[in-house]
């Protein structure tokens, strides 16, 4: 098996998903995962490209045209990806410059010309290229509810002794995936849920193809219609979040029309309000270029072999007066660049209202789904503990760590225990069962807001493992910060050395009643669920 290569980047994840569109057409290949986990040189050089413009390394120009050799298709993929930049920018020399330097190479030419055109496409449809917010239906406003707090919850009801299927970053259209689903499946649950992420940008192709036909497969192969309801992770919003809620709209992943999921987050609960099940929009803040605070001008410069120069024409894609990444300089535009992440990934502030709504006039237990992490044992979620002026030492004060997502805590924290029993996320494509009540053993104590605030989480589940493949090499059981197993050493198999596959089955029995958790795998493309762990949610 070759690993899929995925980009946090959206101009990298924008260049895959153009090469895997092309390279589908052209093998015409309708299947579900369609020109995903190609083997052409031409993905093959893509990938090495995306890791050489990751590392600020330069491919040099190959001295001979060795064909479908990867590291001439890698250099292909540069210069390709620079032309289109250029061509987006009004630059004719420099664009005619970079095809003169690629004239010569003859494998993949006609191939290449069709990214150009389809990474063109794409990269319109990212709002923040044409001044605009990713699309988002709130609550509160006319392109939601109007001001409805109900707006958003599900009408229709899970039974009160109900399974649901929880899956993770499943968006690849794979055999792999389909596996994971006709595997869950195979218990008959009244619902599936996901915790985000299709792959490589969320256009409506990859959406279609990748997401919504494959799950509607799976359920006519298993002889099943149940509602699939889905948060966006970060690559959804690559291309605006727009394909999404297309396919939300479309009923395509519902059974019948009060099951309809109306925005990017969700409200589900049981007949007999014993259960909630509250899916959070972490995507749309959790989706910018994973650069350094504003270093979006300095990623297309790179792109541009030189200074960033404000469009020469009015292209009706780009309106000049609204385009945020080339403001320096022009009184016209925009002095910084309004597409910088904030720190920490979070919520829309209308959201987290929303959210806490339905926490606090909820008399049964609720289940947070995300697919951004609270915490975490080998990523950077959060923000460095802060080091009080003229001290050389942490703030033993602060309850800031670049391991937790202390925004998101804030949150939701005042509810963890008494409201919320258990929150699964995904984006790391792992399986993590993380100590129960976990916080930093050095996290201040006995202050109101520790107490009311910070409290702590029952169950914090990483849960993204149910497509993407991930070696053993890549070594995702590494424990980088300090956040315990509970209990110690559960972890996916693996086979061909390659980590298991998985979802979970939550089995609900009634109001007052403790629920059941079971985490299953799945070995490669065989459906036979594997029990792994087994817990009470209480």
């Amino acid at each position: 098996m070759r690993p899929i290569e995925h980009f946090e980047v959206p101009h990298l994840a924008l260049l895959k998903s153009a090469v895997s569109r092309v390279l589908a057409e052209h093998q015409g290949d309708a299947s579900n995962g369609a020109g995903f986990d190609s083997d052409h040189p031409l993905m093959v050089g893509t990938d090495l490209y995306c890791h050489a413009f990751e590392t600020n390394t330069e491919i040099p120009e190959p001295a001979e045209d060795k064909g479908d050799d990867p590291e001439v298709q890698a250099y292909l993929a540069q210069m390709h990806h620079r032309r289109v930049h250029a061509h987006i920018t009004g630059d004719t020399a420099l664009e005619a410059t970079l095809a003169a330097q690629t004239a010569r190479f003859k494998f993949g030419n006609p191939l290449w010309q069709q990214m150009f055109v389809q990474y063109y496409k794409y990269y319109w449809q990212y709002p923040w290229h044409e001044g605009r917010q990713p699309v988002y239906r709130s609550w509160s406003d006319e392109t939601g509810g109007k001001g409805d707090l109900a707006y958003g919850t599900i009408a229709w009801r899970l039974p009160a002794k109900a399974r649901v299927a929880i899956v993770g970053d499943i968006g690849t259209g794979t055999d792999e995936a389909a596996a994971v689903l006709l595997s869950a499946l195979s218990f008959h649950p009244d619902a599936i849920l996901h915790l985000g992420d299709v792959y490589f940008s969320g256009t409506e192709h990859e959406v279609q193809d990748r997401f919504v036909a494959m799950v509607r497969d799976v359920m006519q192969k298993s002889g099943q219609h149940l509602p699939f309801f889905t948060v966006p992770g970060n690559h959804e919003y690559f291309t605006g979040g727009t394909a999404l809620l297309k396919a939300l709209d479309s009923g395509d992943l519902v059974a019948t029309p009060e099951q309809q999921q109306h925005a990017s987050y969700f409200c589900l609960r049981t007949e007999d309000d014993g259960w909630q099940f509250l899916g959070l929009d972490t995507g749309y803040y959790g989706h910018y270029m994973n650069v350094a605070g504003g270093a979006a001008a300095a990623t297309l410069e790179k792109l541009h072999l030189g200074p960033v120069q404000t469009p020469v024409h009015d292209n009706p894609h780009w309106p000049r007066k609204r385009n945020p990444y080339f403001g320096n300089g022009n009184p016209d535009l925009p002095q910084e660049d309004t597409s910088v992440p904030a720190a920490q990934v979070s919520v829309r502030s209308d959201e987290a209202e929303w959210h806490n709504d339905k926490l606090a006039n909820f008399p049964g237990r609720a289940v947070l789904l995300s697919h951004h992490q609270l915490y975490s044992a080998l990523d950077v979620c959060g923000v460095a503990q802060k080091t009080a002026a003229g001290a050389t030492t942490p703030d033993p004060t602060d309850p800031n760590r670049i391991w937790v997502n202390t925004a998101l805590w804030r949150l939701f924290g005042p509810a963890f225990g008494d409201k919320v029993a258990a929150w699964l996320w995904g984006h790391e494509h792992n399986l993590n069962i993380f100590q129960c009540n976990y916080r930093p053993a050095n996290w201040p104590a006995g202050t109101p807001e520790m107490d009311t605030v910070f409290k702590t989480l029952p169950k914090g589940r990483c849960a993204g493992h149910s497509a993407i493949p991930v070696a053993e090499g890549e070594a995702p059981y590494a424990v980088k910060y300090p956040v315990p197993q509970e209990p110690p050493g559960i972890t996916l198999g693996l086979t061909d050395g390659w980590y298991n596959h998985g979802f979970e089955l939550m089995e609900l029995n009634g109001r007052g009643n403790p629920a059941r958790l079971r985490y299953y795998q799945v070995a490669g493309v065989d459906p036979t669920p594997r029990l792994l762990f087994e817990e009470d949610v209480h």
